[in-house]
């Protein structure tokens, strides 16, 4: 019982990471009374469930996974952090960067996410409407 509900609620923060996001902010600014600390927590919590969603999302409209491509993405971003933050400081501070892909990584599949989510349903409106194959 108690298993099933915890599957139904993992599986709704993942399909809608939105809310993830959104629950983490609330009880944070409920909790610390702090706005740009609760939405900085949210986003760092928030950002695996916006990563299995558009994974999930990528594997029901194309049936590939993409997950070796997800992380050299985020590989390729650290490395592009780390340089750009040597250039700058000379002296690099490894949880800075961290900090800065990962928030980064944060925009790049909020973004993807809403991409794909109107891709999915574009291409799923045009099968309904005009039959065939997918898009």
């Amino acid at each position: 019982m108690l298993g099933d509900v915890m599957a139904y609620v993992v599986a709704t923060l993942v399909t809608a990471p939105i809310i993830g996001l959104y629950l983490v902010y609330i009880i944070t600014v409920k909790m610390t009374k702090k706005k740009v600390y609760a939405l900085k927590l949210a986003v760092d919590w928030s950002l695996l469930l916006f990563m299995f969603a558009v994974h999930f999302i990528i594997m029901e409209i194309w049936n590939v996974s993409l997950i070796g491509m997800m992380i050299a993405l985020i590989l390729l971003t650290a490395i592009v952090f780390t340089f750009i933050h040597w250039r700058m400081y000379e002296e690099i501070k490894i949880l800075r960067i961290i900090k800065g892909v990962w928030r980064f990584q944060f925009v790049v599949f909020l973004v993807l996410y809403f991409v794909l989510m109107f891709y999915g349903f574009a291409s799923e409106m045009f099968m309904f409407t005009f039959g065939g194959t997918q898009v």
